[in-house]
C-alpha cells in the first residue's frame, strides 16, 4: 500500500493575492484581497514609507485590507507576506497600487495655491497702492505747512527708495531745520508703511527740484542732512 504525501509550504506560509495591480476608485480607496494559511497573520508593509499592518486571515484563509490613499503619492508599492508560528515571514508577494485620484488631488492643489498667490498679489498691490497715496497726501500737506505749496514724491520701487522734492531755495535752509523736515517725512513715511502692511522704503531722499540732496535716510534709520 502506497503513502500519499501532501506537500504544505514551509512554515506554513500559503499566500496567494487576487491581484499584484490595483487601482484606488474615485475616492482614493482601494481594496487588496488574497488568501492566507487559516487563521495566519498577514503582514503588509510599504516599500515607500512607514506603514505597516498585521491582518488575520479567517478560518478560511481570507483576508482584505483598506487602503485610503487621496493623492499622496500615484504609485505605492507594498510588501505582503505571511508569518509562520515563530512569527518569522515567510516569501513575500509584491503589489503596486495606482492612485488614480493623484492628478486630480495635485491639480486642486495647484489651483488652491495659485488662486492663494492671486489673493496675495492683489493684496499687496492694493496695499501698496494705498501707501503711495498716504504718502502722496502727506507730502502735500507737509508743502503746505513748511513751504505753502504741496511738495512732489516719487516712489522707486526696484531699489525700494522713496524721494521727496521741495523748492530749490531750500538749500539755504539751516541743518536743524532740514532735519526738521526730513525727521518729520521719513517717521511719517514708516508709520504709513505699517499702517498700510507693506515694507517702508529702504532709502528715503530729500531733494530739491533740481536734484540738489537735503537729506537721506541712513542705514541705521538716522537722518543724515546735507
Amino acid at each position: 500500500m502506497g503513502i500519499i504525501l501532501t506537500y504544505l509550504p514551509i512554515g506554513n506560509t500559503k499566500l496567494e493575492l487576487d491581484s499584484t495591480h490595483i487601482n484606488t476608485d474615485s475616492n482614493g480607496l482601494a481594496t487588496l484581497t488574497g488568501k492566507a494559511s487559516p487563521n495566519s497573520t498577514v503582514e503588509i508593509s510599504s516599500d515607500d514609507s512607514t506603514f505597516d499592518d498585521y491582518i488575520k486571515a479567517n478560518k478560511s484563509g481570507k483576508f482584505d485590507e483598506y487602503f485610503d490613499l487621496n493623492g499622496g503619492r500615484k504609485k505605492h508599492v507594498y510588501s505582503v507576506s505571511v508569518l509562520t508560528k515563530n512569527n518569522v515571514n515567510g516569501p513575500s508577494k509584491k503589489i503596486t497600487i495606482t492612485d488614480t485620484t493623484y492628478n486630480r488631488v495635485q491639480k486642486a492643489k495647484e489651483e488652491s495655491i495659485n488662486k492663494e498667490n492671486r489673493e496675495n498679489t492683489n493684496k499687496s498691490e492694493k496695499n501698496n497702492f494705498g501707501f503711495k497715496q498716504s504718502v502722496k497726501e502727506l507730502a502735500r500737506n507737509t508743502g503746505k505747512n513748511f513751504f505753502n505749496a504741496p511738495l512732489k514724491v516719487k516712489f522707486n520701487n526696484e531699489d525700494s527708495e522713496v524721494t521727496f522734492y521741495i523748492p530749490d531755495d531750500s538749500t539755504a535752509l539751516s541743518k536743524e531745520d532740514k532735519n526738521k523736515i526730513a525727521t518729520y517725512l521719513f517717521n511719517r513715511t514708516d508709520k504709513l508703511a505699517a499702517m498700510s502692511s507693506v515694507e517702508s522704503p529702504t532709502t528715503k531722499f530729500i531733494q530739491t527740484y533740481d536734484y540738489n540732496t537735503i537729506a537721506r535716510s541712513t542705514i541705521t534709520g538716522n537722518v543724515k542732512v546735507y
